[in-house]
């Protein structure tokens, strides 16, 4: 599927489904106990890890505690975190100059709010991932005084 988007569509960022791989952990370590422990602490890993020395720290933790150090499977998507783990994505504004933006620390994330395109980004990344605004964006338009959400910002 990835050869068939690169090919029809090559300006289109392929990223890969966080849920998806985390739901073939049990196909992929079949001859392991406590999938669902396994799982759990995984998606733990991966949405707790705000910065990249903290998600190779959890994951080199998470690796040793389940004796997986030496799976091919894991360090294959080591190989490719930057295409499913948030905060290796490389989703940054590109702020022109002169527009004003202002970046705040909420609850240990940082949020960069441009005034001027109205558009914010929060490391969580959790908008990109499940289209819900949370609580670290939405303090920030509180504290800027936004009075009103960015229509990009309401799905359908």
């Amino acid at each position: 599927m990835q050869r068939a988007i690169e090919a029809c569509m090559p300006t289109t960022i392929h990223r890969w489904c966080i849920w998806y791989l985390t739901k073939k952990i049990p196909s992929k370590l079949n001859g392991y106990k406590g999938h669902t422990e396994i799982q759990q602490e995984m998606s733990q890993v991966v949405w707790n890890s705000h910065t990249k020395e903290s998600f190779d720290k959890n994951l080199d933790d998470f690796l040793l505690k389940y004796g997986l150090v030496d799976n091919k499977w894991f360090s294959d998507l080591y190989k490719d975190r930057h295409i499913w783990v948030p905060i290796y994505l490389d989703q940054h504004f590109l702020d022109r100059v002169g527009e004003q933006v202002s970046s705040l620390i909420f609850n240990k994330f940082a949020v960069t709010y441009n005034s001027v395109a109205a558009q914010m980004k929060c490391q969580c990344l959790l908008f990109e991932s499940r289209g819900i605004l949370y609580r670290h964006a939405l303090s920030v338009l509180s504290f800027e005084r936004v009075t009103q959400v960015s229509p990009r910002y309401i799905l359908k």
